[in-house]
């Protein structure tokens, strides 16, 4: 995974930018077309962090929806913006959304097991880097 780094160039850098504008500027929680629930499942379940299996705040929505709120700045950042996109998200999958209410949101996020969330981004990390073109050099900014 090491050389990856190394192989990034400025075009990938303004490529990036453009798919993070991409998710940031989409209604709801984008990461859900990309990040399968069934792979959170999966991988929380392995450590034992599966939580939210009848309410609102599954682990699915709260990696989705922590996902997105992370890569924003500012208002779009906080835990009030972070419950109107599940609560849009919610209302396109026709399940019932929550309250305007942040607690429930920042509780259900206080339940993240670290090493779950970081096996899934090495798994994610490592399929990326398989994909990627072999033998790209990298460019100088």
């Amino acid at each position: 995974m090491g050389t990856g780094i190394r192989n990034f160039s400025c075009r990938d850098s303004r490529n990036f930018q453009k798919v993070v504008e991409a998710i940031l500027t989409s209604d709801g929680l984008p990461f859900a077309e990309i990040l399968s629930a069934e792979r959170i499942e999966r991988i929380f379940v392995k450590h034992g962090g599966l939580f939210g299996l009848h309410g609102v705040y599954t682990t699915a929505i709260m990696v989705w929806s922590f996902l997105s709120q992370v890569l924003r700045d500012g208002k779009e950042a906080s835990c009030q913006a972070a419950v109107a996109r599940v609560a849009s998200y919610c209302e396109v999958q026709g399940v019932d959304s929550p309250t305007e209410d942040t607690g429930d949101y920042c509780r259900a996020r206080a339940k993240f097991s670290a090493a779950a969330l970081r096996d899934l981004s090495y798994e994610v990390a490592e399929e990326l880097q398989q994909a990627a073109e072999p033998g790209k050099t990298p460019i100088s900014c």
